[in-house]
């Protein structure tokens, strides 16, 4: 034994008055008050404490405190139970390592190890009477003493896996034990019987065994079901239960590592089967609630159920690998009897016919008088009158039949008399489905029943030509209906179904004649529709209740009604015969394009009348031809995804526009250099092969073309200042020029061409203006575009264009040639004037590069391309750090620019077309230092004003 007892003996919290003691009713409330507010501040700890160990949090101490007990978790939360405020009077049980009980660190004269004992007798607290028991060392009682472990107080009793609180008050005012787990860690798993079968606890399933019918001779009056020659056995969904101590274990120990230990076939004494083959048990966690484990349990075979028993336990494996495993039981296995597809004899659901059950050709057993045929209903040569005496249930012709209402499955039970039991499908994994005989005909003429309904998700609805309609009246249409096990047929049933009419038909002389919707066509120069045999025939005929010649011999006349009527009555409509048969009345509505554009997504109606007589006399039947027009998109947005990422900043939020590049690698002509660009080009567009769209434009619907784009006015006159010179951004009445004002100058600063042959949708940024270039030159030049489309390339209908759901989007005109910040030569302090070190070619000075990062030392031909370059170096202005800090360059630094083309000798000869700064030193020997100068570069696309360039100075050659 490992256990550890800690006792705290508390002084009660009231204390009772003695006798001629006078306690006043104020006394009384605040005893009462603080009572309450004990009792609730100790349920409080004791739900924290459980909360924090089924997280993970184990109990690591558990002291007497100075009002009660005090218990410490892993986490350093310490919660104090107290009883009262006399902690001070109570007592400390502990057992010492030498297996002896100590109170308050004194050892006693009893043992509360057994195994340590001479005679293997230990004393153990009894919970009942207070004191302690003696026990022998096999664990039996050996005598009750009068040593008292448990006062008055609150008393703890710790042992190695739980902490026991005595004379805790509870939130109902009773006072009892309080049990506190010390850890979530899983212990043991009880199982929750539900039957004993022969003496041993049990989980007990229903299993349903079936052999698989096979349909032949399928949609005639031979059609046969034939069962298979072996049985299949269903296992239905099982629960079972189990105590789990403690009853805060963790959860995901329970939810993630089950398992089950099965024994298949252990001999048993009673007359029972082996176990099949395949026969298992797989757990699947449900919940764990209040200490109860519920696991899902997925039987596969059949268990023993003769000489043997099949048995099983469910195994927990914990994190630290070991194992926890309930107690064995057995599983057993019910048959349950046949089945039957029956009627479950509500009237509201069969809707059936009183005399039914006098026709039934066949019936599984005479106790089920509600069963359904399982033998196909075939009366050959019956008319259709004839067969309602034979219906199993009506539906009306313009109403719908639920045949799931219409259907149960029934368990054929024998004890005792005859009962009926519905099966609980949901729990044997069984479903209905339902289908329709074919080539079931009967009638003058001979016609399939099958024709005159329509059955989807289990709901039978009459129709002719697929639509509600009086020709149905008086069908007799068969339903197969099988119960199914997934793929396997278990019972077949087959249920006729009598089309009845109503008790009254309404009658009118106005209807409506719905047709296909009609659809924006650009090859078409207006759209048509016609009406269909079957509309014609289920919308008209049907609903007039006259047949196709009975129509047309009674009214033969057409008149197009709605032509120049109200605007509602849109297009115009004629009467002419259907292109397969050449003889089928049809009407062919025309609606123009325009009027489809304007009501888009809307329903249009137009009148047409059938009249008995000529020039619009007699009587007469209207027509309201119905049909809606498929929605036109008129905005279209491009989403970021369509954004092309390399012509995009990270975030698309603006687009990058550049000069063209060198067309050869000699090429330095500045008339190349061309700021031109595709505005299609940032995002998705048609492929170069297609046939829907134009290659190379803007992606969206086929029927979008002549996209458009234009600067946004509203949008540019925001932009006031582009770096740091103010500015007025304006533009054409079409949008295509923009304009900037900078001061009192105004100048065309880039044009966007949308009707170019060669390159549509372009713009061009204006190499001729000065403004162009100074704001170019910013390096922070740019401007708000958007985009319209036509369909069809018909500029009255125009469509809308954003980009991520804006009107425009931002594109940045990126300046064409940067300016080092570091020079890429150095001066060398105290070398003779002309050597090197004392020069920097300008060339080396601005150390240009390109748009596109290259560097021009690398690629000669771009002084040409992006040229001509000028290049001025600031050095009366320059500044040096040559004592640690930014200042003017002193006197006795001589710094000049020249123009030399030619500076020093041999190796270290250069040549320059802009010519050079000098450095000269007049005073004594310096350490290393940086020059600072300011350049101004002109070239092809304006002028670049630096910030200083960096020019590092080499300490004097001699100096150590």
């Amino acid at each position: 034994m490992n256990k550890k007892f800690l006792s705290v003996i508390l002084f009660s919290a009231l204390m009772v008055g003695t006798a001629g003691t006078f306690v006043s009713c104020k006394d009384y409330d605040d005893d009462i008050e603080n009572l309450q507010k004990q009792i609730d501040e100790n349920a409080k700890a004791i739900d924290q404490i459980n909360k924090l160990i089924s997280d993970g949090s184990v109990i690591t101490g558990v002291v007497k405190g100075a009002n009660g007990i005090t218990i410490t978790l892993s986490n350093g939360n310490s919660y104090e139970i107290t009883n009262g405020s006399n902690g001070t009077n109570a007592a400390v049980w502990s057992i010492g390592e030498d297996g002896y009980w100590y109170k308050d660190d004194v050892k006693q004269a009893y043992k509360a190890v057994g195994e340590e004992g001479g005679d293997g007798c230990y004393y153990k607290p009894n919970e009942t009477t207070g004191n302690f028991d003696i026990y022998n060392a096999d664990g039996t009682l050996k005598e009750s003493t009068n040593i008292s472990w448990k006062g008055t107080g609150i008393t703890a009793v710790e042992d190695g896996n739980d902490v026991i609180l005595y004379n805790v008050t509870k939130a109902d005012g009773t006072i009892g034990s309080v049990t506190i787990s010390k850890s979530n860690n899983l212990r043991s798993l009880v199982f929750i019987p539900q039957a004993y079968v022969d003496g041993v606890q049990g989980l007990t399933y229903d299993s349903y065994a079936y052999n698989a019918l096979t349909l032949s001779d399928k949609d005639s009056k031979a059609e046969k079901a034939t069962a298979a020659a072996t049985s299949t056995t269903i296992n239905p969904v099982v629960y079972a239960e189990y105590h789990v101590n403690p009853a805060n274990a963790n959860v995901d120990e329970l939810k993630d590592q089950l398992s089950f230990i099965v024994k298949p076939n252990l001999d048993y004494i009673s007359s029972r089967a082996a176990a099949s083959n395949d026969f298992g048990m797989v757990p699947e966690f449900v919940s764990f609630k209040d200490g109860i484990l519920k696991v899902k349990v997925n039987i596969k075979g059949i268990a023993a159920t003769e000489e043997k028993i099949s048995v099983f336990a469910l195994n927990v494996e914990k994190e630290n690998g070991e194992d926890v495993t309930s107690d064995y039981a057995t599983v057993f296995k019910k048959d349950l009897s046949d089945l039957a597809i029956a009627d479950p004899a509500a009237e509201a659901a069969k809707k059936g016919v009183a005399d039914k059950d006098e026709h039934y050709r066949t019936k599984i057993a005479a106790v089920d008088a509600d069963a359904y045929n399982q033998k196909i209903v075939w009366e050959e040569g019956t008319t259709e009158a004839e067969s309602k005496t034979y219906c199993d249930t009506i539906v009306v012709y313009n109403q719908s039949l639920d045949l799931t209402k219409c259907v149960e499955a029934h368990e054929l039970v024998c004890e005792g008399g005859d009962k009926i039991k519905v099966a609980d499908l949901e729990k044997l994994g069984l479903k209905f489905a339902f289908d329709v005989v074919k080539n079931y005909k009967v009638g003058d003429p001979v016609t399939d029943q099958a024709d005159f309904v329509t059955l989807a998700d289990g709901v039978l609805t009459p129709k002719v030509y697929e639509t509600e309609g009086r020709a149905a009246i008086g069908r007799t249409p068969i339903v197969r209906v099988r119960l199914m096990h997934g793929e396997n047929i278990v019972k077949v049933a087959y249920i006729k179904v009598f089309i009845a009419d109503e008790t009254s038909t309404p009658v009118t002389n106005q209807y409506e004649l719905t047709i296909e919707n009609f659809k924006y066509d650009c090859d078409e120069a207006a759209a048509s529709k016609l009406s269909t045999v079957k509309d014609m025939n289920v919308q008209v005929y049907n609903e007039i209740g006259l047949s196709k010649e009975q129509f047309h011999a009674t009214y033969p006349y057409f008149y197009d009604y709605g032509a120049n009527q109200t605007p509602e009555d849109l297009g115009i409509c004629e009467e002419t015969t259907d292109a397969e048969t050449q003889a089928t009345h049809v009407i062919k509505w025309t609606i123009s394009k325009d009027a489809l554009w304007e009501n888009a997504n809307k329903q249009l109606t137009h009148r047409v009348r059938y009249y008995a007589g000529e020039n619009q006399t007699g009587a007469y039947v209207e027509l309201v031809l119905k049909a809606t027009v498929e929605d036109i998109q008129k905005s279209y947005n491009v989403a970021k995804a369509d954004f092309i990422s390399n012509y995009w900043d990270a975030d698309k939020t603006y687009t990058k526009f550049n000069v063209a590049v060198p067309s050869t690698t000699t090429d330095a002509d500045p008339t190349h250099c061309t700021f031109i660009n595709d505005l299609n080009s940032p995002f998705t567009t048609w492929a170069k092969n297609s046939t829907e769209g134009t290659p190379g434009v803007l992606k969206l619907d086929k029927a979008v073309t002549g996209i458009e784009y234009f600067f946004c006015a509203d949008d540019i006159k925001n932009i006031t200042k582009i770096g740091d010179i103010d500015v007025v951004f304006t533009t054409d009445e079409a949008g295509t020029t923009l304009y900037a004002t900078v001061g009192n100058v105004r100048e065309e600063i880039a044009v966007i061409n949308n009707a170019g042959s060669t390159a549509p949708n372009t713009v061009t940024y204006n190499k001729e203006s000065a403004i162009a270039k100074q704001l170019l030159n910013t390096g922070a030049m740019y401007t708000y575009i958007g985009a319209t489309g036509r369909v069809c390339d018909d500029d009255t209908k125009v469509v809308t264009i954003t980009f991520d759901n804006k009107d425009h989007f931002k594109a940045n005109f990126i300046r064409p040639v940067n300016i080092a910040e570091q020079a890429a030569d150095n001066f060398i302090d105290a070398v003779d004037f002309g050597e090197k070190g004392s020069f920097i070619r300008l060339e080396d000075l601005i150390a240009p590069y390109d748009w596109r990062d290259r560097y021009f030392s690398d690629y000669a031909n771009y002084w040409g391309f992006y040229g001509p370059f000028k290049i001025t170096a600031d050095v009366d202005n320059a500044e040096c750090d040559l004592n640690g800090t930014r200042q003017a360059v002193p006197v006795t630094v001589e710094l000049k620019a020249n123009t030399y083309t030619t500076m020093g000798s041999g190796d270290d000869a250069k040549t320059s077309k802009y010519g050079f700064i000098t450095y000269k030193n007049n005073g004594t020997k310096v350490s290393a230092f940086n020059i600072y100068v300011k350049v101004t570069v002109e070239y092809g696309w304006g002028t670049i004003k630096t910030d200083f360039i960096t020019v590092p100075v080499s300490s004097t050659i001699t100096n150590n």
